[in-house]
């Protein structure tokens, strides 16, 4: 089993243990809350990582609510833990497909559907396609409440699809591209305001009538086939997308 965590750690992205080791410091207060963090030209000596490296390792952490930079003034620890409101990086195709390496998946009902003309239309198939539904809550360790509830639909036909869903933790759309082979090679998302009802309410452990977002994403393979469309609601309080915009 060791050797397993070893291996696995091995395959995470270099910036992303960089990440990783920085906030086990701060949680264990080898960098409290209020001192600075080492310049980034040290933490590319430290690590032997090159300067983007480091930036990113800085933005996880930035994006988690740990750190605060500012220019001329440095790298600023502002929270020993991560907030219970859960920060969503939108910057890449590769933020979204690791999107719950911090949280867990909890499968709710999966059913097969037979798409009629209104379904069709949305996901973009002609009408009679099998597809598969799955409804799903998806929750962080800190906190009992699910960060989101998510509706999602995928190929009916792709080989035991079902069974593969069973041990999903990660993403659905992960899972796809590593158990089949599939490319993602884009997503389109939109958002949008919305209130909960009374179900939504209920299984996301909310008030009726609460704020909340909705986001869905459609995610294409190179060819321009869709094979994954989600539906994901988050409850105002505990879920914030962060984008971040760089002029070219």
């Amino acid at each position: 089993m060791k050797g397993d965590g070893a291996g696995k750690n091995a395959k995470r992205p270099r910036y992303r243990r960089i990440a990783d080791e920085l906030t086990g410091k701060i949680s264990a207060g080898t960098y409290p809350v209020g001192r600075l963090l080492p310049t980034e030209l040290e933490l590319c000596a430290k690590y032997r990582a090159s300067r983007s490296t480091v930036r990113e390792a800085l933005r996880i952490l930035r994006d988690a609510g740990l750190i605060s930079r500012r220019r001329r003034t440095g790298t600023e620890v502002v929270a020993q833990t991560t907030p219970v409101n859960y920060r969503q990086p939108t910057n890449s195709i590769g933020d979204l497909l690791q999107y719950a390496e911090e949280t867990r998946l909890t499968i709710l009902s999966t059913r097969r559907v037979i798409c009629d003309a209104l379904l069709a239309r949305q996901l973009e198939c002609r009408e009679g396609r099998a597809w598969l539904k799955i409804n799903s809550l998806r929750s962080v360790p800190t906190d009992d409440r699910p960060i989101c509830m998510t509706t999602a639909y995928v190929d009916a036909d792709l080989p035991d699809i079902g069974a593969r869903l069973g041990s999903v933790t990660g993403p659905i759309s992960a899972m796809l591209e590593q158990s089949y082979g599939i490319r993602i090679a884009r997503i389109d998302q939109s958002i949008q305001a919305m209130s909960l009802s009374r179900r939504q309410a209920e299984l996301l452990h909310a008030e009726p009538g609460s704020p909340a977002l909705r986001a869905v994403r459609r995610y294409y393979q190179p060819d321009g086939v869709l094979i994954e469309v989600s539906s994901a609601i988050h409850p105002a309080d505990r879920f914030t997308y962060v984008t971040s915009l760089i002029r070219q």
